[in-house]
């Protein structure tokens, strides 16, 4: 069954459940009335009035006039129609050609005033009100119950009908609604039917309003907008890559090349040619496998990364220690404080490592870089030549490098991983103007886990 039908079944169903019950309640609180108007019209007439003149053509007839056969009927029937003197001796007496009400032993009990229901011997519901004399005797007065009986079935009959017509309505009702409040969930699913069929997650989504679906809508929206973006940024990443792969392998092919024809044609290099030919294809391949590897960090999503609390000071210090294992011929100043970030260590670690050996790089041999980390802050100053504020921006893409650098080893991605895994930290990346206007300063800036409490440790010197 569609969502639609289900919400219009149960909008009947809770409609018709609300009307029956004040359907019933109606009805029962309209029997309550009658009868207890008619109970009141019964007890208006108790006790009853005394007998009037002697004159029998002129004086009210009482209950001994109800054993009085001799009496014509017509007086009797019109003053004492519905009433019968039950005797104690068990005998009946009522107006001849009256339909009396049939009586049991347990009436001529009766010591107080009560009510019952009853009918009369021809079978007609009364409402029965049974009135003692105090000499044994016991008057039985009735009234009929057919105009109660037959107002309360009109009554619910078009009750009924109500219930059933309401019931019908809500669940028209409830169905148009529905299907008009699904409109835009209908869009939707068939906006998602064509994303999946043709994968093209550009495929606009529109759905408007404030409400639970327009909700879904954005969100739906935002979810295709996030993985299209994706989507082209892999694609770049891919292209980019192949770009940049295309120069390493030919070079690397172009040198193979080069020893494959001296071993098929047996003319043997000279051992420094080849030599400085082995250097190359070795170094080649480092680049190679280099490049790969970032990729690699690169093509990771942030979501991969774990959430661990790290502490920075860690992190920094590691990276110190196996940046200045690989560049002897530099100092690192290093002013660190413990402070922690929620992320992944490998990745922050990468991160600060990657600042560190583009500092190396363009400073000259035996200068220091300095690292500085505080809660929030992460960075690398060098004594190289700096980056011009116009390329700022620029030096953190994939595969950029300044063109003096074009001749330096490197891939150019180092920048573009920093920038990265600092968006995946909830924080960024960029240059600033050194202190000193000399050189490079990179900045990251990420949110702290904690406010760091301790001071500046000065770190050590390598």
């Amino acid at each position: 069954m569609l969502l639609r039908s289900r919400v219009a079944l149960i909008t009947a169903a809770i409609v018709a459940v609300a009307i029956a019950v004040v359907s019933t309640v109606t009805y029962l609180s309209t029997e309550h009335s009658l009868r207890t108007q008619l109970d009141e019209t019964l007890l208006g007439g108790w006790p009853p009035p005394p007998p009037g003149p002697d004159d029998p053509e002129a004086r009210r007839p009482g209950p001994a006039d109800l054993c009085r056969h001799s009496t014509p009927g017509k007086p009797l029937q019109r003053f004492l129609e519905g009433v019968q003197l039950l005797k104690a001796d068990g005998t009946v007496c009522s107006p001849p050609g009256v339909d009396s009400v049939v009586v049991d032993a347990a009436d001529r009990g009766a010591r107080t005033v009560t009510l019952r229901d009853g009918q009369t011997r021809s079978g007609t519901p009364v409402r029965v009100l049974l009135g003692p004399l105090g000499d044994g005797n016991v008057l039985v007065i009735s009234r009929s119950l057919a105009e109660v009986d037959s107002t309360l079935a009109g009554l619910r009959t078009i009750l009924i009908a109500v219930s059933v017509l309401g019931a019908l309505l809500a669940a028209a009702a409830g169905l148009l609604l529905t299907r008009r409040t699904l409109r835009p969930m209908a869009r939707l699913t068939g906006a998602a039917e064509e994303i999946a069929r043709t994968h093209d997650l550009d495929l606009p989504v529109t759905v408007s309003g404030r409400d639970e679906v327009g909700r879904l809508g954005r969100a739906f929206s935002a979810m295709t907008g996030a993985l299209a973006d994706s989507r082209r940024r892999q694609r770049a990443l891919v292209t980019d890559a192949a770009h940049e792969l295309r120069t390493p392998l030919t070079s690397l092919r172009t040198n193979i090349d080069l020893l494959a024809r001296s071993e098929r044609t047996g003319r043997a290099l000279a051992d420094g040619d080849r030599g400085r030919l082995l250097d190359r294809l070795q170094a080649q391949a480092g680049e190679l496998g280099d490049l790969v590897a970032e990729l690699v960090v690169l093509a990771r999503d942030e979501h991969e990364f774990d959430h661990a609390e790290v502490a920075m000071g860690t992190v920094v210090r590691h990276a110190v220690r196996r940046a200045s294992s690989r560049a002897r011929e530099h100092t690192f100043d290093v002013t660190c404080a413990e402070w922690s970030v929620r992320g992944d260590e490998g990745a922050l670690e990468r991160m600060v490592l990657n600042l560190l050996d583009n500092a190396i790089k363009f400073s000259p041999a035996g200068s220091a870089v300095k690292v500085r980390s505080e809660p929030g802050l992460v960075s690398v100053a060098d004594n190289g030549p700096g980056v011009a504020a116009a390329d700022r921006d620029a030096a953190f893409d994939r595969f950029w490098r300044v063109p003096e650098a074009r001749s330096l080893p490197g891939s150019g991605l180092g920048l573009a991983i920093v920038t990265d895994i600092a968006a995946a930290h909830g924080g960024y990346a960029r240059f600033e103007d050194p202190p000193s206007g000399r050189g490079a300063l990179a900045v990251v800036r990420l949110p702290p886990a904690a406010a760091a409490g301790s001071p500046l440790l000065p770190g050590s010197r390598g």
